[in-house]
């Protein structure tokens, strides 16, 4: 039996058992190179499921879809590592709870396809943590690392050549199971927080806040680099962010339900050296 009806057979079992009421995982997309969120509530349903090297995105926003939760059933999902790490990350910030989640996981190393064992977050701490030091934040790239060797100048005329191509369409924020908020600050003019037009300080200030907001809490899914229709590198903001506060405060997101937000907690240890 091949990996994809293992998976096939372990969804009709979690939906014809009534162990969950639905199964987030993957169907065919628009071509045959893309795969698109598939919402299986019946066991018959699990026979478009899809599962291959095309199936990239990270699908752990859709679970706090208003009302998907509140009935307090269990919904099962099909996660990548850094999926997983959404999950802990969503759950210490008390935007679901861990144990209403059943954790469908798999990964893939160079072509291969990999089964996960496990259905609870918890399940995964040690693969998490291995995560840590061949974190995608540490992934070669050598776009990023030529922007990294840029003098502040040349990088800020980089970032101002590529944010002006933004359309603010916020497909980014859309697409980022982070950006879990009813309403938006940038969807605010009353008062006006952020400047909502597509043009030099607008696009600034709504990439620069979004990227504050990520610090410490992105997991390097990309599904923001996937979803800009114009391409912008957003991926190696938020890597370059991730890396600053692994450096400075020794936080990797996504280790456990339990673990602080970085930006919203203290100790009395943390590094003090903004103060001069």
């Amino acid at each position: 039996m091949s990996i994809v009806e293992q998976y096939r057979t372990k969804v009709k079992e979690l939906l014809s058992s009534g162990q969950v009421k639905m199964v987030i995982g993957y169907g065919a997309g628009t071509t045959p190179d893309r795969r698109r969120p598939l919402f299986m509530r019946s066991p018959e349903d699990a026979d478009k499921m899809l599962l291959d090297n095309a199936c990239i995105a990270n699908l752990s926003g859709y679970l706090v879809s208003e009302g998907l939760l509140s009935d307090e059933k269990r919904v099962a999902i099909m996660l990548r590592p850094e999926g997983v790490r959404s999950i802990n990350i969503l759950a210490a910030e008390s935007q679901l709870k861990a144990e209403q989640i059943v954790i469908v996981g798999f990964d893939t190393a160079g072509e291969e396809l990999r089964a996960i064992e496990g259905s609870e977050a918890k399940d995964f701490c040690a693969l998490i943590d291995s995560l840590k030091e061949s974190a995608p934040l540490q992934a070669p790239d050598p776009l990023f690392e030529r922007i990294v060797q840029m003098s502040p100048q040349e990088r800020f005329n980089y970032w101002q050549e590529e944010f002006s191509k933004c359309i603010k369409c916020y497909a980014c924020r859309q697409s980022c199971p982070m950006c879990y908020c009813r309403r938006c600050i940038v969807d605010s003019n009353q008062p006006q927080w952020i400047n909502t037009s597509s043009h030099t300080l607008g696009n600034f200030e709504w990439n620069i806040v979004r990227a504050f907001h990520l610090a410490g809490r992105c997991v390097a899914c990309g599904n923001c680099d996937r979803s800009c229709p114009v391409n912008i590198p957003l991926r190696f903001i938020n890597r370059r962010m991730g890396m600053e506060v692994l450096e400075v405060f020794d936080h990797f997101p996504g280790m456990s339900e339990s673990q602080e937000p970085v930006l919203a907690s203290f100790k009395k240890d943390d590094p003090e050296t903004f103060i001069l």
